[in-house]
């Protein structure tokens, strides 16, 4: 009688060195992309905090605009707040169209609108912040009409806020 000989099936010790090396590859792999992930839910958190932050100290701007207290032109006071600087800056705002070939006119001059150009705003205002040894920054930019700056017409003209279309909103 010829006896086989049956060898138990079982993994050789290379089979299951080499197994657990892939499977370190792999944990490897997945832990990095899994911080890649972490840091970019971190920068997009904060890129949103600034944005909100940005767009709710312009809403402030806006508001005073609207109650008739108009920020002085030039730079904003910078503000410092949950890690985040707050600075901007009100000035004139020029009409490309209307420079003439030497550039922009100045803010003053004659634009052939008695100066009620002058009385655009431009407010833009810049969030930034420390993250990774860089500054990040979100940037917003709104316009506003200084009633102040709206010179008197002769003959008692009415003020943009009289008119008619102005009243009916």
């Amino acid at each position: 009688m010829n006896r086989s000989r049956s060898r138990p099936s079982a993994f050789t010790l290379l089979e299951v060195l080499a197994a657990v090396a892939i499977l370190g590859i792999i944990y490897i792999v997945l832990a990095d992309v899994t911080m890649q992930g972490l840091f970019a839910e971190g920068r997009a958190k904060r890129r949103l905090e600034a944005s909100l932050k940005a767009d709710q100290y312009l809403s402030e701007l806006e508001l005073q605009f609207e109650a008739g207290l108009v920020p002085a032109l030039g730079p904003l006071p910078e503000i410092e707040e949950d890690g985040f600087r707050v600075a901007g800056e009100v000035r004139v705002f020029a009409l490309p169209l209307l420079a003439e070939p030497g550039g922009i006119p100045e803010p003053g001059a004659s634009t052939g609108s008695a100066g009620v150009l002058d009385a655009l705003r431009e407010i833009e205002l810049h969030v930034s912040w420390d993250e990774a040894q860089e500054e990040h920054r979100v940037v917003r930019v709104t316009y506003a009409l200084d009633p102040t700056a709206i010179p008197a017409a002769p003959g008692g003209a009415v003020s943009p806020r009289d008119t008619p279309e102005a009243r009916g909103r």
